[in-house]
């Protein structure tokens, strides 16, 4: 029996091609798109599923690709494409041709940062605000063909969105809808974006490594481009994965990795409006990636501009578990079903929006009142009126 299984392993791994994605640079999928122009809305998607961008394409620059797209699936392609690049350098076009600052302007520029971390964060209101994430994965169960599932590499398809409230109360987070039940997510788990995440990545970048990096244009000037790293044994960075199967329940992966990535700051008031963590997770664990972007951007809350997360991305590489439903008998020895493991690999797409001031309802009465009303036969019933003789 035990060979049997080894052998179903064996077919099963041959089963799994490898996906050989095009490399691309922004200008040559520009020039795609411009070549392309007539073509169908789903033809477009599938030649856009098999690119893979060796430069970051921007969210300005997406914004405006995907308006000039012919329908929801190349958008969702080209959404896809640029979210497996946002850990990429941009273009060097895109670079601004500016002298990098020196070492005094550096650190004037990380002590504003710090100040917005220590003073901005800690002053956000009580809100709420709503999430949506868009699922896709590239691996994909098609068919089991006798004895071996044929499972593949594919180019990244949708898998389903879903819609949560979050609660924003005090500096600490409540989710409301799928991300409250484990077993309804998967991926990369995305928290602590609201103010959390910053404050433990800052401190942890301050006591790693942080060295210069590059100007870069964001959407309202000119943003002062930092990388960093943060070995091991100085991170406070936790990752939750989502969701392995056990016998009776779900369980998350969760570990303290060492990190590197870049932030992204305004010179002028240190605030960060762009953030990415590149994990380094270790090669005996049961995820490969674990990597997270966050965007902030203006956004109004009771009639007051606050700098909120308005998009995120997540990637992650893990072990997907494949169940061997459709063995049956070999050799008229019948095996249980098996559990085989092919790599995953799932991107999230986040957006925020309607962000509401969070109020509670209540009514103040002074103590005295508080007691005539509770002994008040009128606040426990309406009076009976009086019969008519």
């Amino acid at each position: 029996m035990r060979c049997v299984r080894l052998l179903l392993l064996c077919l099963f791994a041959s089963a799994l091609p490898a996906l050989a994605y095009e490399p691309a640079t922004i200008a040559q999928l520009e020039q795609m798109l411009a070549a392309a122009h007539g073509k169908s809305d789903k033809a477009l998607a599938k030649r856009l599923g098999e690119l893979e961008l060796t430069e970051r394409l921007s969210t300005l620059r997406l914004e405006r690709l995907q308006a000039s797209l012919p329908g929801d699936k190349s958008r969702q392609a080209l959404l896809v494409l640029s979210d497996t690049s946002a850990f990429h350098n941009l273009p060097a076009a895109e670079i601004p041709l500016l002298a990098s600052p020196d070492r005094h302007t550096q650190s004037e520029i990380i002590s504003k940062t710090t100040d917005y971390i220590g003073q901005t964060i800690p002053r956000l209101p009580n809100f709420i605000v709503t999430r949506n994430t868009a699922h896709f994965e590239n691996l994909k169960v098609d068919s089991f063909t006798g004895i071996v599932a044929v499972v593949e590499d594919k180019p990244y398809h949708f898998t389903n969105t879903t819609r949560e409230t979050v609660t924003y109360r005090k500096g600490a987070e409540v989710v409301v809808g799928p991300a409250s039940h484990p077993e309804h997510q998967r991926g990369l788990y995305n928290w602590g974006v609201f103010g959390p995440l910053l404050q433990i990545v800052v401190t942890d970048i301050f006591n790693g490594k942080m060295g210069w990096g590059h100007w870069e244009q964001g959407r309202k000037g000119t943003l002062a481009v930092f990388r960093y790293s943060v070995p091991q044994d100085r991170s406070h960075y936790s990752v939750k994965y989502c969701c392995f199967a056990n016998t009776n329940s779900w369980h998350t992966y969760e570990t303290l990795p060492s990190y590197h990535g870049e932030i992204s700051v305004d010179p002028e008031t240190g605030a960060i409006l762009r953030l990415t963590i590149e994990t380094d997770i270790p090669p005996n664990h049961p995820i490969y990636r674990a990597d997270i972007l966050v965007e902030y951007g203006p956004v109004e809350i009771a009639g007051q501009q606050y700098l909120c997360p308005t998009k995120s991305v997540s990637i992650s590489r893990a072990m997907n578990q494949v169940n061997l439903k459709d063995v049956r008998c070999v050799d008229f020895n019948c095996s249980p079903a098996d559990l085989a493991f092919a790599k995953n690999t799932s991107v999230n797409d986040t957006v925020y929006h309607s962000y509401h001031v969070f109020r509670a309802e209540m009514r103040i009465l002074p103590a005295e009142a508080s007691d005539v009303e509770e002994k008040s036969p009128q606040s426990e019933s309406p009076a009976t009126p009086a019969p008519k003789h």
